[in-house]
């Protein structure tokens, strides 16, 4: 399909991207999933009795990581500033779209591994360098950045708590200044990559007054995981798998330079969002994306399939169900794109930042995503049951992504506070 809604420049850089992302996976994932299959076909062999990934796992992605900012894709979600690649956010919509369609919930293995090597190959907010980093003061920049940039070291996103998920203003963690130096206590939970980062951009309250009438007060801390007081506390075993890349952290009196500060002191809550923002559109992206895999899959088996004589393609029912998926996949790709365009507009400083939208796209994109799932493996019927193909692992990435970087009852509330607020325009 022609973007009419992008431009020229755009769609050829797009094109080139998408083409070299498939190329990599080809030339450095699928070596890797053959030498590993033995693990990769088996969780009980992936992950060690704590959850955690085995040392040959985790090597494995870090060579993905390297190799993939090697190649300039990385790190290509990063703006120039701090030197990633600027890939502006409506190519990065159309790129998850046709990565994670022709990726699929996985390639060639069954269970969650399937999608194991493939993930690690673009950073986001949750794991590398990102928007954030254009806060990040000059010590950061010039000690841990480069690590980062080129996937030698990862990173997490340490904000969500025990009982401050959607509540972001109710976080616990708190840390005070002694001297030159933060001192911060607190836990952190339902983190991506906590179990493996090397750094964390930790959120605190360090004033109590400001936070409590929601009008800052929160400030982001970049902290070496390998401070005293730090520690892993656990990993989360998410939707019937054996691990996962989220998890617990704790911080007990973990003492941090001023120097390593992001941004102002009593408002990170801006780096926050902005991460979170970010996070929803690539979510939104991907399962468009996602979507797409499964309507193929559902095509070609209703072609195939037969039943009363005649290929189930032909029974109204099915082409119903088929249509039904490819109207949430119009909407769904189409309030990314014009979502993102908002964004650039914005980053232009052209307009406000869409949050009414980025929230619309988030909510819309993923049940959309489940929805497809489930109507492809109606489509498939039995079979779409099992591991022989990978349509209930599709479903469960959907379920699952209805709950980070906001659930979707959250989204609603924050899209119907901004049209209160008078933002009804559309």
């Amino acid at each position: 399909m022609r973007e009419l809604t992008v431009p020229e420049d755009i769609r050829d850089l797009v094109k080139g991207i998408h083409e070299g992302l498939l190329q990599f996976v080809e030339q450095e994932v699928v070596p890797l999933e053959e030498r590993d299959k033995e693990i990769l076909s088996d969780e009980r062999k992936l992950f060690d009795e704590r959850g955690y990934l085995v040392t040959r796992a985790q090597e494995a992605r870090q060579h993905i990581r390297k190799r993939s900012a090697q190649a300039g894709y990385y790190a290509m979600y990063a703006p120039e500033a701090v030197g990633g690649g600027g890939v502006p956010p409506r190519a990065m919509v159309l790129i998850q779209e046709g990565y994670y369609r022709n990726i699929g919930p996985g390639r060639l293995y069954a269970g969650w591994a399937k999608g194991f090597l493939t993930v690690p190959i673009v950073s986001s907010f949750v794991d590398g360098p990102s928007y954030m980093f254009n806060y990040a003061p000059e010590e950061v920049r010039r000690e841990f950045l480069p690590q980062l940039l080129a996937g030698e070291k990862t990173i997490c996103f340490a904000l969500s708590e025990p009982d401050a998920g959607s509540d972001v203003w109710g976080i616990r963690t708190r840390a005070y200044r002694d001297g030159d130096e933060w001192v911060i206590t607190g836990t952190k939970q339902w983190i991506t990559n906590a179990p493996y980062a090397d750094y964390a951009v930790v959120f605190a309250v360090t004033d109590e007054e400001m936070a409590a009438k929601h009008q800052g007060g929160i400030t982001a801390f970049f902290v070496d995981t390998s401070s005293p007081g730090f520690q892993r506390q656990a990993v989360l075993r998410i939707m019937g798998h054996l691990g996962s890349d989220c998890g617990i952290i704790s911080l007990d009196q973990v003492r941090v330079p001023h120097s390593r500060v992001m941004g102002e002191v009593n408002q990170g809550f801006q780096i926050a969002m902005l991460g979170i923002s970010e996070g929803r559109i690539s979510i939104a992206a991907s399962c468009v994306g996602l979507a797409e895999y499964a309507l193929d899959r559902a095509l070609s088996y209703a072609q195939e399939r037969k039943t009363f004589g005649v290929p189930i393609a032909e029974h109204q029912a099915v082409q119903f169900m088929l249509a039904d998926m490819a109207i949430d996949i119009f909407t769904s790709k189409y309030a990314c794109l014009q979502t993102a365009a908002l964004v650039e507009l914005a980053t232009k400083g052209q307009g406000r930042l869409p949050v009414k939208e980025i929230s619309i796209a988030k909510a819309y994109c993923v049940e959309a995503c489940q929805r497809v799932f489930d109507a492809a493996i109606q489509v498939h019927g039995g079979i779409g049951l099992t591991d022989d193909v990978p349509l209930n692992e599709g479903w469960r990435i959907a379920r699952t992504l209805r709950i980070p970087d906001g659930t979707s009852e959250i989204q609603r509330r924050t899209i119907a506070r901004q049209m209160l607020r008078g933002d009804t325009a559309f």
